[in-house]
């Protein structure tokens, strides 16, 4: 049998830890045309839980549409993977297909073959009369179109919906983009983990998103549940890991939804039989194989967030303004750690612990290779 932990996004049919709840939640949600602002840090599992709630909806004949705003970079972009996202759902479903290709004026489909024998779908404007946020006003409008037309729950997916901020047009964007979905009989998820950006955009008073979604955090998975979890898909995949193993394992990364599985992964590649120390050599293999994504990290800051985020990850301190603390590691002025504060906050790299001011690093595992870089 082959390696039951998966390293990529998790299929819709592969078991899934818990989430029964949010499940239950969000496609109520979805279904009673509410919209909701989905958050956690990276890699807890938001897009493969949405991704889930909108197989359940399209089982039951809804339109699902999900689009990643992730690295968007012009309006233009913004307005292509909307209608890319369209018709990527609707290809090989005839009827939505033609009210797609009838109602959204703004971009044609374009198809071609892959190399891999399958189709490749992409899009392109279909005049070259618009650009720029008249070319996105147009889309959302033809998007409006399409939803009164396909005469079904609608349900849309923006992952990474905060990416839009880093657009010059930003503010221009969220008028837009909410004048419109405002008067859509659609449910709309807007998903991010850059939390504090996300939030933003719909908790602060001026912006024109304020308060028009319901605000929805989606914590760690349970470590009584995802130690159980782990343990079963060891058992059931022939190989030894008792509850205490499951738990030792789950626990030696803080219970990370991604990081377990991924431990998982390596120490089910290891031996028959779960150990203290094929968690500990599977710890030592996941976190040369992050290097790279944190060494991308830290090339993307200016050296003194380099410098804070290693103190925070080697000394967590109660209070970060403390001057003991900002001499002991080097930090220089107060005011230079406000303002690293705030950076590594926006790019949700750190986070306070709780309702206390101690910060701490939001990923267990950066921490641990910090810790172990001298």
């Amino acid at each position: 049998m082959g390696n039951p932990f998966y390293l990529q996004e998790i299929p819709v049919d592969a078991p899934f830890c818990d989430r029964e709840k949010e499940l239950k939640e969000l496609q109520s949600y979805a279904e009673a045309r509410a919209n909701v602002v989905l958050f956690s840090p990276r890699r807890f599992g938001k897009t493969s839980l949405v991704k889930r709630v909108q197989s359940l909806l399209a089982a039951k004949s809804a339109v699902v549409i999900f689009a990643d705003f992730f690295g968007v970079g012009s309006v233009e972009d913004v307005a292509a993977r909307l209608a890319k996202a369209v018709y990527g759902f609707t290809h090989g479903k005839p009827s939505l297909w033609k009210k797609a290709l009838r109602t959204l004026l703004s971009f044609r489909p374009v198809l071609k073959p892959d190399p891999t024998g399958g189709i490749s779908l992409s899009v392109e404007p279909a005049t070259s009369g618009r650009s720029g946020v008249d070319l996105l006003e147009e889309t959302i409008d033809s998007l409006h179109r399409f939803i009164v037309d396909s005469e079904r729950l609608v349900q849309i997916a923006l992952d990474e919906f905060q990416e839009i901020v880093t657009l010059k047009e930003a503010l221009k964007i969220e008028a837009i983009l909410r004048t419109h979905i405002q008067r859509q009989k659609a449910s709309y998820f807007f998903i991010g983990s850059r939390r504090r950006v996300l939030l933003g955009i719909f908790n602060e008073r001026q912006r024109p998103f304020f308060q028009s979604a319901i605000n929805y955090p989606l914590g760690p998975l349970p470590p009584a549940e995802l130690s159980k979890f782990i343990s079963w898909q060891f058992k059931e995949h022939g190989k030894s890991c008792t509850k205490d193993m499951g738990l030792r394992l789950c626990s030696s990364v803080d219970c990370h939804p991604y990081y377990s599985e991924k431990l998982g992964f390596f120490v089910y590649e290891m031996s028959e039989t779960v150990t203290e120390e094929t968690i500990q050599a599977g710890l030592q293999k996941l976190i040369v194989s992050e290097k790279p994504v944190f060494e991308a990290i830290l090339q993307g800051l200016s050296p003194h967030q380099r410098l804070l985020l290693k103190a925070l990850a080697l000394e967590p301190p109660k209070k970060i303004l403390a001057g003991s603390y900002i001499q002991r590691h080097g930090l220089g002025s107060t005011g230079g750690v406000q303002h690293s504060t705030k950076q590594l906050e926006d790019l949700d790299l750190i986070e306070r612990k709780g309702d206390s001011e101690q910060w701490q690093l939001v990923d267990p595992v950066l921490a641990m290779w910090l810790r172990g870089t001298g």
